[in-house]
């Protein structure tokens, strides 16, 4: 009996398929094919759906793309979808079968005006077309429920990611936070994000096994590929050079949005599809707000800035900041303290390596700060290390344990004082190597000589 009614669901799957495979010919906007080229193609993003089942070994995993499109941005997907797809269309289901392998993304049908306005997504381009974007089969969204009975519909493990969602500036838990504050709201969304998805699916199809997968996509994305390097390695290089020029050009005077508007130039110019996250340039009142990102205000001389910056390349991204005083010079207070900050920072750098803990780089940098007589002032070790980077600035999982080759963290111990409005922050963002540590985003000077020069020097 079960042979049978697998044989008639693959049936019908395939019926389907050929039914809607003659669509019309278009461009579609917004996957990058650059971007997907640069990933590996979607040979690499078959691989990682193989890899995947291999470890879930039965039932169904769903992934689900972003099902609007942003107000006044650009569209960029959800990361965990992006991740085993590399295509970006809204509204897009990615369904994988564990026993047979096979994967299907399930698109809505677009009309004519539609395709026309927004461009074509997957299911619009021709089978030629879709090959060259992606290895999965292609078929309507309308039909997802009919298939989804078909396999849900009887005692079964269906994969979701139970999990937080993340984005390019925002964690796992961050986004259960944003979900925290819409539920304490009186008039904030029931089931915010995804959580609808998962209830609505358990109610449709209550025969089968929600599990979580969010564990097994986590630890593929914790650690790297080649060609996620390669990114990687690009991003820091275009990153710390808009964040260069940025400092390069600041004086006495300059807005805080300058600032940000002369590294933003530079991403923009070079290829990067948008930010890794908002511009911090915080100054004066603000400098202690860690993420403030009004960036309005006019820096006087002498000023302490902390420019916090970076871009996001490819879906992949990277995080970098630096202090300096506006006029180039810090006061003899503000040297002492930058010292310590730096001195810190490349103390856990050194350890970052495998054969070592991150608890252990931790530690190195906090013997900093103790010799500096504050290390009550950060009884937790914040920054030092500070969290991974990849498909979000604030990537999946949290430095513990063993350093392994492959994962990308950065390090940014913070000395603040806030009673005299001073702030401290020299953060980069470190691959981890069979060896020594990459600093991918050494293009922008840090040293404290080096730094005052750099300021106002291309004037």
């Amino acid at each position: 009996m079960r042979q049978n009614f697998a044989v008639s669901v693959r049936r019908s799957i395939s019926l389907l398929f050929i039914l809607f495979a003659g669509v019309a010919s278009a461009w579609a906007q917004y996957t990058d094919r650059a971007a997907l080229a640069d990933l590996g193609g979607p040979q690499e993003f078959a691989r990682r759906r193989a890899e995947l089942l291999k470890q879930v070994k039965q039932g169904y995993v769903l992934l689900f793309a972003k099902i609007g499109l942003p107000e006044a941005d650009h569209y960029r997907e959800d990361n965990d979808f992006y991740y085993f797809t590399g295509i970006q269309d809204p509204g897009a289901v990615l369904v994988m079968d564990a026993g047979t392998g096979k994967s299907t993304i399930f698109e809505p049908e677009q009309p004519g005006r539609t395709k026309q306005i927004y461009g074509a997504n997957l299911l619009s381009l021709t089978r030629e077309e879709r090959e060259k974007l992606s290895t999965t089969d292609v078929m309507p969204l309308a039909v997802l429920d009919r298939l989804l009975g078909y396999s849900l519909g009887h005692e079964t493990d269906v994969w979701l990611r139970l999990g937080f969602s993340d984005k390019a500036d925002e964690a796992r838990p961050e986004i259960g936070g944003n979900y925290a504050e819409e539920y304490a709201h009186p008039y904030g969304e029931r089931l915010p994000g995804d959580r609808g998805i998962i209830q609505r699916l358990a109610e449709r199809y209550p025969a089968a096994h929600q599990r979580d997968v969010t564990p097994f996509i986590d630890a593929m994305r914790n650690i790297k590929t080649p060609q996620e390097i390669a990114i990687l390695r690009r991003n820091g290089k275009l990153s710390a050079e808009g964040v260069r020029r940025a400092i390069a050009k600041s004086h006495p005077g300059i807005y805080e949005y300058e600032i940000e508007a002369e590294a933003d130039y530079w991403f923009r110019k070079n290829g990067a599809q948008g930010w890794a996250y908002p511009a911090i340039v915080g100054s004066g009142n603000n400098i202690n707000t860690w993420h403030y990102f009004s960036d309005r205000e006019q820096i006087p001389a002498n000023g302490l800035v902390v420019f916090d910056f970076a871009a996001d390349l490819d879906h992949m991204t990277m995080d970098i900041t630096r202090t300096f005083s506006v006029n180039g010079k810090f006061t003899p207070e503000q040297a002492k303290w930058y010292a310590v900050d730096l001195e810190a920072q490349k103390a856990c750098i050194a350890l970052l390596r495998p054969g070592h803990t991150y608890e252990e780089a931790s530690n190195a940098a906090k013997a900093v700060y103790e010799k500096a007589g504050i290390a009550k002032q950060w009884p937790e070790t914040w920054g030092f290390p500070g969290h991974f980077v990849g498909l979000a600035t604030h990537d999946v999982l949290a430095p513990k344990g063993p350093i392994k080759p492959g994962q990308v963290v950065t390090v940014e111990p913070i000395v603040e004082f806030p009673d005299q409005h001073l702030h401290f922050r020299v953060e980069d963002t470190i691959l981890i190597t069979d060896g020594a540590p990459e600093i991918l985003s050494s293009a922008v000077p840090k040293e404290m000589d080096q730094v005052e020069r750099l300021v106002g020097s291309e004037k």
